[in-house]
């Protein structure tokens, strides 16, 4: 996924759509990474493994500010296109933007609270039931993973027409896969346990069986998702001489057109990438803001909506 990631860095011909790929796919970085940390340290997966609910919430939000830049790149004109679009159209598309944004707030506070209830002993990691911290924070999460995933749904379903050409709904089961097999996984081995078929062993401890393997398995199914990853969100339609590589700057006529503006070896492509600022702010700005939601703030990176300077 690094190399992945580069190809669109040193192609990054639309940066405001490529740099949001660069950060879904980091989800599949990241599950790679933490499930690797859990074969190796099983004793942390219980604080750890929260985490990556808070990189899904992430990628989440940057999933559905690209769908936003498929139907209207030009974040000036938003407010318009949803209101031409039905009635209340802007509240409408508040909600569904507040619906999205609300999963990496939650995803934050149930993984510090995890990790705040094992360290005390009241989470109880191999325990569901309602007396124990896993019980709630569990539900909490699966309450705010629903609603983003039906406001995505929602935003597609009505947009269908407009983002047919882009792909969306295979874009979004090229991330939402990952998560929906490790779910299965996970009830497959809990069935398997208690089933008896998953026995301790001379060779095989208790966390082998139920930290190692399992994670193990993720590493490797990380391997024919990461292609199709890929092949979805492939950086070739982003060459100068495809389709996608000159709009970011067809909604700015004042401004001279670049074939790659991510900078030297995709420096400041990766530098867009890390920072925090837009995401953050969409999530702080746009539920309680009174003014237009249109302005340059409040979407995303300001580097993301407009050629890649090095000199800035």
């Amino acid at each position: 996924m690094m190399v992945f990631k580069q190809l669109h860095a040193t192609h990054l011909s639309n940066p405001s759509e490529q740099v949001k790929i660069m950060r879904i796919s980091t989800l599949i970085t990241m599950y790679s990474l933490i499930s690797f940390l859990s074969v190796c340290f099983p004793t942390a997966e219980v604080y750890i493994d929260p985490w990556l609910s808070l990189v899904e919430g992430l990628a989440f939000c940057s999933f559905f500010l690209l769908l936003c830049d498929y139907v209207c790149p030009n974040i000036d004109q938003r407010e318009v296109f949803f209101a031409t679009k039905k009635t209340s159209g802007v509240k409408w598309f508040r909600i569904r933007w507040f619906m999205v944004f609300q999963m990496p707030i939650v995803a934050l506070i149930v993984s510090i609270a995890t990790d705040v209830t094992a360290a005390v002993g009241i989470y109880c990691r191999w325990s569901f039931m309602p007396e124990f911290a896993k019980f709630w924070l569990r539900l909490i999460q699966i309450i705010s993973l629903v609603t983003a995933v039906l406001s995505i749904l929602q935003f597609y379903h009505f947009l269908k027409t407009d983002l047919t050409q882009r792909r969306p709904l295979l874009k979004l089961i090229a991330f939402k896969i990952i998560v929906f097999l490790n779910f299965v996984q996970g009830i497959l081995f809990w069935v398997l346990t208690d089933i008896g078929a998953l026995k301790e062993t001379a060779t095989l401890t208790f966390a082998d069986l139920h930290i190692g393997i399992p994670n193990l398995l993720v590493c490797i199914e990380m391997v024919p998702l990461s292609l199709f990853f890929l092949w979805v969100y492939s950086w070739r339609v982003y060459v100068n001489k495809n389709s996608h590589g000159s709009c970011i700057t067809m909604d700015r006529p004042g401004q001279r057109s670049r074939l790659y503006q991510g900078g030297p070896l995709g420096v400041h492509a990766w530098l867009t990438m890390i920072k925090p600022s837009g995401i953050i702010e969409s999530i702080l700005v746009v539920p309680g803001r009174s003014g237009p939601l249109t302005e340059s703030h409040g979407e995303d990176d300001g580097v993301d909506n407009q050629p890649l300077n090095p000199s800035r």
